[in-house]
């Protein structure tokens, strides 16, 4: 049995790996899109980008895991099924039941992982990635710049700007006023100038084509240059501070979301600390009942291709989680209390999933699936039909 486990447990791992490299390396190829553009608007180093992926990958892993482990759990039941070597095993005196202890092992590890990363650490990194946002966003540059105005506050300079274009990032009409430590007035203008942001956040103004101005302290003497290049920093741009974490509920812990359920602050709704708490515990509950659905999809109706098995069970989770995220909306919106909106559906699904199971396990001649497979085949072939010849056999 030891062995059986084994080969089993095998061959869900093999496709739920997959499954999460596949999943992950989408889901952050598609932020990392979102991420060069915000980059290419705002300048600043790459090292952040990465800081900024990794506090994603904990929220992105909490979405792959359930979806890889129900289809490792699918294709390696699909496989068992199609090679024959699942009716030897019962053959031999096996219940499925029996074949599933490795892969409910399996889950069981999954679920306390996922109750981690939703309960303790995806709250934390989204915070994270928020304040990395904003420290790359929201600047006192941004806020203070304005085309045609004076502003000062940066190192004692007063500044002046014709004109702003590419985002804040191209100035022209430059006017720049500011004294040295010595007393002496320094100006500067200039036809153009780009801003550069360095890797710690600070300011560069690169002048182009420029006339330098320095008067003594008491106004005696005066001289000027110009110049083709010209590099001034910006002094005092940090950030303003970002908030403190938990002022949104989804950066709350699942430990502080306990205790503001019963102790909720003036700055929070109850209806979303409500909405989110039972969310992430039905979520994780989920995942035991996953393997029960996935396998049952996986051995049914051999008449129907495997990706039509694959397809129709991916569509399945899909729908139940489109149902609970509608739930949580329900309980953010005073319409629904948790337990219709996100219990009652977790209760349906689990019972729908060990009904098939047990259907799978006690009556084999008896697949509650086949109709539905049988009329997927059915449509499929409609369809094949009405290709050309050459597409045909692409298809097939």
């Amino acid at each position: 049995m030891r062995l059986i486990d084994t080969y089993i447990l095998r061959r869900v791992l093999m496709p739920l790996l997959a499954a999460v490299g596949i999943a992950m390396a989408a889901l952050l190829m598609q932020r990392l899109i979102h991420l060069l553009d915000l980059f290419a608007n705002r300048g600043g180093p790459l090292s952040i980008i990465l800081k900024m992926l990794g506090n994603l990958v904990p929220f992105y892993l909490g979405i792959a895991l359930p979806a890889a482990l129900f289809i490792g759990v699918l294709y390696a039941g699909s496989r068992l099924s199609s090679e024959s070597e699942l009716d030897a095993m019962r053959a031999s005196g096996m219940s499925l039941l029996r074949l599933m202890v490795p892969i409910l092992a399996l889950a069981v590890v999954l679920v306390m992982i996922s109750s981690y990363l939703l309960g303790w650490l995806q709250p934390v990194t989204r915070f994270g990635y928020r304040a990395l946002v904003h420290l790359v966003t929201d600047t006192q540059w941004d806020s203070a710049i304005e085309r045609g105005a004076f502003f000062n506050g940066f190192g004692g300079k007063t500044i002046l700007i014709g004109d702003i274009s590419d985002g804040g990032r191209t100035l022209t009409k430059i006017f720049v006023n500011e004294k040295d430590d010595s007393g002496r007035s320094v100006i500067l203008t200039a036809e153009r100038g780009d801003l550069q942001k360095q890797s710690d956040f600070s300011l560069v103004l690169r002048l182009h084509n420029g006339v330098r101005s320095e008067t003594s302290a008491n106004g005696d003497a005066t001289r000027a240059m110009t110049f083709t290049q010209l590099d001034l920093p910006l002094e005092s741009i940090a950030p303003e501070p970002f908030r403190a974490r938990g002022e949104k509920e989804t950066e709350l812990t699942f430990n502080e979301l306990v205790k503001f359920y019963f102790n909720t602050p003036d700055y929070l709704d109850i209806e979303d600390i409500t909405a989110e708490l039972h969310e992430r515990a039905v979520r994780t509950i989920s995942i035991l009942f996953l393997p029960f659905l996935a396998f049952p999809v996986g051995i049914s109706s051999r008449r129907t291709s495997k990706s039509v098995r694959m397809i129709v069970g991916v569509l399945f989770l899909i729908f139940y989680y489109e149902v609970l995220q509608f739930g949580e909306a329900m309980v953010r919106r005073k319409a629904l209390d948790a337990i219709p909106a996100l219990w009652v559906p977790c209760a349906i699904f689990a019972a729908c999933s060990l009904w098939l199971f047990w259907v799978a396990d006690r009556k084999p001649g008896q697949d509650p699936l086949a109709h539905l497979f049988d009329g997927l085949n059915a449509i499929g072939a409609w369809f094949r039909r009405l290709l050309p010849r050459r597409l045909r056999k692409v298809a097939e």
